[in-house]
């Protein structure tokens, strides 16, 4: 099944991730960004830079010369949720480390920081020859036409389970033995594990050192671009012929990013500003903005990216296998485990206060006694034909060494062996024990966590069918197959006001579809509670299914149940009803009796985020009075100056505000430049651009239907030299478009 069949390719390298981290909200002490609303978060700039001469701090009066001073500041933060144990103590940037970020993702090619293929399996026990002219090759992730970044992007920017990687095609390979194509969908962050590093220090961690996930795309077979027979790549070859099976549907690619390093520019590339603390980015974003402020130069802006190491592999994708949804037996988390010595004489840190934004921080503990911690998930496939068992732990073993260090020490937490089991006769006997040395970092990172294991001769095809799998760290039962899985492509979905979608759920038994199984599907709010059914704010509601309420804790939630069709897909239909970032929680089950949604997907009690089942919302601002609003200022006035300063400071000026790399591009403040680029702009802030496009704008997608159509009719007063007779909200032709 999937990567875990054969033949497979394997690559090792680095990930280059270079958000605009200003709409983030990281720390609590600076909420910058009003999500909801797509705006700045008034209220709270209301209180900051408040001086003698300024009493009234940022406003929608004084933004366009407050805002960007304060925003580069070196300020003290002295919130809880902020500081030890939360979060590392010290002053920070309300832009956070990477002002002058434009989304981009890409895998790093920079000197001897390079992502390459490292080898790879023709099947089990028969590797690649090293010969093989793809081995060696680079590995590429790029946006538009094969050129540029993709771009990642978070349906909630104020949230770590929401990313999504937008990209335009994937590549393997150099020279004339390439393989590349688009994937069928975008990417979505799987395998989320927030404690990928078992040792932590606080004095060195970034806002998401220590956390790990996994992506997966899907490329269709008929869009794949292969080697011709001249390359002589028996690994491409291989690859080919199993995806032209009538059983396959193209190749998959599933890599793991891990281990992040912030503060390294200097180190993954040429980049001439090396921060390498909060106060020295503070000194170097002082210098940009000088430069841009005194004669409008923008040659000092600077990115500051994070950088992953990153596992991956590539394999077949089987037909009934979702994209971006890593298939098969998954087992997740159940009991925390603990090493069985302790690996570090440094002081190890406690299980983490987990926080909603994206720096999930581990506080330290007073000694040094080895502390349990839940593992990351897995899953497996049994391939009974050829008596063989394959795990993909490439999430599951946590890492030592100090976050943000480098060069990182890679080296694997040793928690002896792993002892794979099955339930017979209701008890978990033993199928293999998984040394240590299998797991370790240099197998890690030579076949990107697979383990293949031979089915002993002891055990039938019948008896692992049908029985629950688990693994057991110290004779503590760490994870345990999860009977029924329900997951969706539609990771990150976008709704306007009155909008509606549909998106489908694959729903397996024991990682075989599973036609007639049941989905409840539970709503939670941008905190990842239940909402109750009294609550006003329901951000959208069912429009299929059984729709029907149930209590938890005392508390009505509504709720909706749909059934797997023959090919075990459920469709779900949901409708905008509020502003905000709702997350949809799926709980399969068999039987009469109803499940129990959890109260909340994230808390004291564990991340239960990392392991549901569950897509994301944004639910944009009901700007549907917008265009009205506008083309009343126009009719009343006739006055080009009016019509800027309405779109300014409606719609163009939190970009303008937090994106500050469009100023390398086009000044969204100045409207003499947006006037001569409406060409551009019409055609990435088009709805098909929003949908798939890397050149997107904004790049974020929080711009509203209502704010789209606006921006639009503007445009369209600049193409027609601010004269349209009649001017309302149809005034646009059909299929027009600025020369």
């Amino acid at each position: 099944m999937s990567v875990l069949s054969f033949p497979r390719i394997y690559f090792k390298g680095f990930m280059e991730w270079d958000p605009c981290t200003f709409n983030n909200n990281d720390w609590a002490a600076f909420p910058t960004y009003d999500g909801t609303n797509a705006a700045l978060n008034w209220p709270f700039l209301a209180t900051q830079a408040v001086t003698p001469s300024n009493p009234q701090g940022i406003t929608p009066d004084n933004f366009t010369t407050t805002f960007r001073p304060w925003a580069i500041s070196l300020l003290n933060d002295n919130n809880p949720n902020d500081n030890p144990p939360n979060g590392p103590a010290g002053k920070r940037i309300p832009a956070e480390w990477n002002m002058f970020g434009g989304h981009g993702v890409s895998f790093a090619q920079y000197g001897d920081r390079t992502t390459t293929i490292i080898g790879g399996d023709l099947g089990y026990k028969r590797p690649a020859p090293a010969s093989d002219p793809i081995i060696g090759g680079p590995v590429t992730l790029s946006g538009d036409g094969g050129r540029g970044p993709g771009r990642l992007v978070d349906t909630n920017p104020a949230s770590f389970w929401s990313s999504q990687i937008y990209l335009a095609r994937l590549g393997f390979g150099g020279g004339n033995c390439i393989i590349s194509g688009p994937p069928s969908v975008r990417l979505h962050s799987r395998w989320l594990n927030l404690k990928r590093i078992y040792t932590q220090d606080q004095a060195l961690t970034q806002p998401a050192a220590a956390v790990a996930c996994c992506f997966q795309a899907g490329i269709p077979f008929e869009h794949i671009a292969w080697p011709s027979a001249r390359a002589n790549s028996p690994l491409a070859l291989a690859l080919r012929q199993a995806a032209s099976q009538s059983s396959a549907q193209g190749i998959m690619v599933r890599f793991t990013a891990y281990v992040n390093l912030y503060f390294k520019n200097g180190i993954f590339n040429n980049i001439a500003q090396q921060p390498r603390s909060y106060a020295e980015l503070a000194g170097f974003l002082a210098t940009a903005w000088a430069a841009w402020n005194n004669n409008g130069d923008p040659s000092q802006f600077f990115k500051n990216p994070c950088y992953s190491h990153i596992v991956g592999v590539v394999g077949v994708w089987n037909k009934g296998e979702d994209a971006t949804v890593p298939g098969g037996r998954y087992l997740s988390a159940l009991n925390p485990v603990a090493p069985p010595r302790q690996i570090d004489a440094n002081t190890p840190a406690s299980p983490p206060p987990y926080s909603l934004g994206h720096h999930v921080m581990m506080g330290k503990t007073e000694d040094a006694a080895p502390f349990s911690t839940l593992l990351g998930p897995l899953v497996a496939h049994v391939d009974y034909d050829a008596q063989l068992i394959s795990l993909d732990l490439n999430s599951t073993m946590p890492e030592n060494g100090t976050p943000g260090q480098w060069p990182s020490d890679l080296s694997k937490t040793d928690f002896g062996p792993l002892t794979l089991r099955f339930m017979n006769a209701g008890a978990f006997a033993l199928v293999a024990q998984i040394d240590s040395t299998q797991y370790g970092q240099i197998p890690y990172e030579a076949k990107a966590g697979i383990i293949d294991i031979p089915i002993p001769n002891s055990l039938t095809g019948d008896m692992l069918r049908t029985s629950m799998l688990a693994i057991e760290v110290n004779g503590q039962l760490a994870l345990i197959e999860q009977l029924y899985t329900a997951q969706t492509d539609s990771r990150g979905i976008y709704l306007d006001e009155n909008g509606q979608s549909k998106f489908d759920i694959t729903v397996c038994h024991m990682g075989v579809l599973s036609p007639g199984t049941k989905v409840m599907v539970a709503k939670y709010d941008n905190n990842l509670s239940l909402i109750p059914t009294t609550e006003q704010t329901q951000f959208v509601n069912f429009t299929n299914g059984n729709r029907t309420t149930v209590t938890v804790g005392g508390v009505a939630t509504a709720v909706t149940i749909v059934t797997a069709d023959k090919n075990g897909i459920a469709t779900v239909g949901i409708k905008a009803q509020s502003p905000g970032f709702p997350v949809l929680a799926f709980f399969p089950y068999s039987g009469a009796g109803l499940p129990q949604p959890l109260a909340a997907l994230l808390g004291p009690a564990g991340p239960f985020i990392t392991s549901a089942f569950y897509t994301t919302v944004r639910v944009l601002p009901f700007d549907a009075a917008v265009p009205g609003n506008f083309i009343a200022v126009w009719n009343a006035t006739g006055d080009p100056g009016q019509a800027w300063e309405f779109i300014y400071l409606n719609i163009l000026y939190v970009y303008d505000m937090l994106f500050s790399v469009m100023l390398e591009y086009v000044n969204l403040g100045d409207r003499s430049a947006v006037e001569a680029s409406i060409g551009s702009i019409w055609r990435m802030i088009s709805e098909k651009a929003a949908r798939d496009s890397t050149l997107a704008m904004p790049i974020t997608r929080d711009m509203s239907a209502g704010k789209r159509l606006t921006l639009q009719l503007w445009i369209y007063l600049v193409a027609n030299n601010y004269n349209v007779p009649n001017f309302n909200v149809n005034s646009i032709p059909a299929g027009w478009s600025p020369r």
